[in-house]
């Protein structure tokens, strides 16, 4: 029996300490290592779990 499954991203946290780096985009975007943001870790996870359908909210005012 094949159950698909959805996963759910909250792209909407926001922290005080990375007031810098969160002015212009969200948590989820913040570029690691120069070539990943933080949100391609989480989808390859996902994909690798075998998730195949994939929501994200993300919060769209950026000004805080």
């Amino acid at each position: 029996m094949y159950k698909s499954m959805l996963g759910i991203i909250d792209a909407t946290t926001y922290y005080s300490s990375m007031q810098d780096l969160l002015l212009h985009r969200s948590l989820a975007a913040v570029p690691v290592g120069g070539r990943y943001r933080f949100i391609d870790f989480i989808l390859s996870s996902m994909v690798n779990s075998g998730i195949d359908s994939v929501a994200i909210f993300q919060n769209t005012n950026i000004d805080h």
